[in-house]
């Protein structure tokens, strides 16, 4: 097993069968009111689609949220993998990222500014079409 396989599952504060996770998911909403992110990985899921797609879109997510990731609070990281559930803290889930990749807290805040500068300008591409205008002249006006 790759030695980020085991960083990430061993940070697992419970590990659930597949079949219970509905059940101990509900059970953690209603005693801590916990925020969950789900991940699904396959035996073949490289360490590369975690970096590249997975932590940014949860870093995204938690902005989107308001939620800080140097401190995100009442939010768990549910990994799928195989036949289980690893539940993790989301600070334990970003600290295996610093970890795997060698980056101390500056590090990683960098990284993370530049995952939500990437996406800041992915939204004003879709926003705006070419040309900047924002009015768009090819939709019909719509008249009272």
């Amino acid at each position: 097993m790759d030695p980020f396989w085991n960083r990430l599952f061993s940070k697992a504060f419970q590990v659930v069968p597949g079949p219970r996770y509905n059940q101990v998911s509900q059970d953690l909403r209603e005693s801590r009111n916990v925020l969950f992110y789900e991940v699904i990985l396959r035996t073949d899921t490289p360490w590369e689609h975690l970096r590249d797609r997975v932590y940014p879109a949860l870093a995204r997510y938690l902005r989107h949220k308001s939620i800080s990731l140097d401190l995100p609070e009442g939010v768990v990281v549910s990994l799928f993998f195989q036949d289980r559930f690893y539940l993790l803290q989301a600070s334990e889930f970003l600290r295996a990222y610093r970890e795997t990749e060698g980056l101390d807290s500056v590090a990683f805040h960098f990284r993370v500014r530049a995952w939500l500068a990437e996406t800041e300008g992915q939204e004003e591409t879709r926003e705006r079409p070419e040309g900047g205008d924002e009015f768009r002249r090819d939709l019909p006006a719509i008249r009272k």
